[in-house]
């Protein structure tokens, strides 16, 4: 099922969060130090589900440091996304080429989104549909939305260096795919781009996945 969520050549490593133990590099040890135990383990295990994904790619597992502003700092020629919640770790690691330039990952464990959070998440048009919906539905299609847009804010991030807040992006579903449509221009994206998606139900959490390609992001547009 997780294989369903990017293109051929991405690969996708899981483990559990509760179990990361050190991991040898003392560059990525240095950098949760003072962290608590649970984040020091949520840490450690998405270095190691990054590094089987990479070695799963024919590449040599090594460090992956981290940015300033904490992402991770993936290999020269690899592009990469780490996700975890405090039961499930993925990550996800692909050769940057013009079918993958940046992938972004979420995972969210599949529970409703309290209403309180609606209307900070959801755009108006985002907000409308789910007022829409059956009686039941709203709450769980209010988090599918939510996870959508971290995933695309995650893919685009590396190539724009641009935070987003949720109303930048607006989401729309066709069954397990989804559209993240950029509400404002950015580096690289004008407005109106539609990054696609892809949500899959895994091991009680909504995992939801994005794939930036060079028909999308093109240099000199969106500035």
């Amino acid at each position: 099922m997780l294989w369903d969520l990017f293109p051929d050549g991405v690969q996708i490593a899981v483990g559990d969060p509760r179990a990361g133990e050190p991991t040898g590099y003392p560059d990525e040890e240095a950098h949760v130090s003072s962290a608590v135990p649970s984040r020091r383990s949520e840490f450690f295990a998405g270095r190691e589900c990054a590094r089987k994904a990479i070695a799963d790619l024919g590449f040599q597992p090594t460090v992956i440091g981290v940015h300033p502003d904490r992402s991770p700092i993936w290999p020269n020629g690899l592009i990469g996304t780490i996700s975890h919640s405090s039961t499930l770790c993925l990550a996800a690691v692909a050769r940057q080429k013009d079918d993958a330039l940046s992938i972004g990952l979420d995972i969210e464990p599949d529970s409703p989104l309290p209403e309180g959070m609606w209307d900070t998440i959801c755009t108006s048009n985002e907000r409308t549909w789910l007022d829409g919906l059956p009686s039941g539905q709203s709450a769980r299609q209010a988090l599918r939305i939510f996870t959508a847009k971290e995933s695309a804010y995650k893919a685009q991030y590396p190539l724009t260096q641009e935070f987003f807040e949720f109303e930048d992006l607006e989401i729309s579903f066709d069954g397990h795919d989804f559209f993240a449509m950029l509400q404002r221009s950015v580096p690289g994206f004008s407005r109106g781009t539609k990054l696609r998606g892809r949500q899959v139900i895994y091991n009680g959490h909504v995992v939801s996945a994005v794939c930036v390609n060079s028909e999308q992001f093109k240099k000199g547009a969106g500035s």
